[in-house]
């Protein structure tokens, strides 16, 4: 009996150490089985209250169309995207938020951020891009943009940038010089470290106009030493304030030009492009004034409206109150008449 009742132990505890799944006593679950095979789910979350989709590091060869629809952030990092095509981000039109950095996207179809109006933040770093589309660059709010780490060359900056972009991120490209991608009135940082830049001038810093940081470390920029194009780089950054890296150029001044550098003078390009640049943010300030001046006599206006509503509604409402109460003094008298007269029946038919 005893070794019928240890075989039938020995089976149980067999069958508990290598079935998955098995309840075991005293626990309040199944015991679950790890698989290392199952596929990896994107995870949802609320970052800030911004409906937040995270895909990191799951080793997608392409961005997920499976997602809801109403993400507002994007976080798909450290995948294996070669490429971002014009249906990648369709079906997710309220992105503000996406980071595709650390892939290996070398290809971004014309049409692939098009469709995302509200778009503010793209991280697209540490990938392998050498072009990008050109309607990347007229996305309506688009504030800060990523691209260091990439093989980005001059080339793809032959574009007027019209989004409002605060932060630009190009450091560790093969970019030769600053790109001219028209008047910026929105830029304050630009970050352009790292490159293979060998000459800049006044011209290049112009279109700059609110310019605050700019970062121009280890490039090889050189300037000429028979004119004061040196000089009058580093009295612009003071001029205006920029905090720049390194903090000023250190220049060689030929002695065939003696003092003529002390007191530079900046050419008139320069200066039409600056102006250029902030005649954009004077002509946003008055319509924005204008909008605002707007706003009040509208405002006014509707506040004018509303009272003279109010004091009709109140002198209706009182002259219907007057009827009323001459309706009901006017009955109260024919009511009076009529008992009078009744009363006065009465007396006679009683004499």
């Amino acid at each position: 009996m005893s070794i019928l009742l240890f075989n039938g132990f020995l089976l149980l505890g067999f069958v508990v150490a290598t079935v998955p799944n098995v309840l075991v006593l005293g626990s309040p679950n199944p015991m679950q089985t790890f698989d290392p095979d199952s596929p990896k789910k994107c995870t949802y979350s609320r970052t800030y209250s911004m409906f937040t989709a995270t895909c990191k590091q799951m080793e997608l060869h392409d961005i997920p169309t499976n997602l809801q629809t109403d993400i507002q952030v994007l976080i798909a990092t450290g995948n294996r995207f070669r490429e971002v095509t014009n249906t990648s981000l369709a079906r997710y039109g309220s992105l503000s938020f996406i980071y595709l950095n650390d892939n290996f996207i070398q290809t971004i179809e014309e049409g692939a951020f098009a469709k995302q109006p509200y778009l503010e933040v793209l991280d697209l770093k540490e990938n392998g891009c050498d072009t990008l589309p050109k309607s990347l660059f007229q996305l309506p709010v688009l504030r800060t943009l990523y691209l260091d780490h990439n093989k980005l060359t001059d080339s793809v900056f032959k574009v007027e940038v019209t989004s409002p972009i605060q932060l630009l991120q190009l450091a560790k490209n093969k970019l030769t010089k600053i790109p001219h991608i028209g008047p910026q009135p929105n830029l304050l940082n630009l970050n352009m470290s790292e490159n293979n830049i060998n000459s800049i001038n006044t011209e290049d810093l112009a279109p700059f106009c609110s310019l605050k940081f700019l970062d121009l470390s280890r490039n090889t920029i050189k300037f000429n030493s028979w004119d004061c194009e040196c000089q009058a780089v580093n009295a612009w950054v003071k001029l205006r304030q920029i905090k720049m890296n390194p903090d000023f150029f250190n220049c060689t001044r030929s002695p065939i030009l003696g003092e003529d550098c002390a007191n530079v003078q900046f050419n008139n390009r320069t200066y039409e492009l600056y102006n250029e640049c902030t005649s954009i943010i004077q002509e946003k300030a008055e319509v924005e004034k204008a909008r605002s001046a707007w706003i009040l006599v509208v405002s006014c206006v509707s506040v004018f409206i509303f009272v003279i509503f109010v004091v009709l509604f109140c002198v209706h409402k009182r002259n219907r109150r007057r009827r009323r109460k001459q309706k009901e003094q006017q009955q109260l008298a024919v009511n009076n008449a009529n008992t009078e007269l009744l009363n006065s029946n009465l007396t006679t038919g009683n004499s």
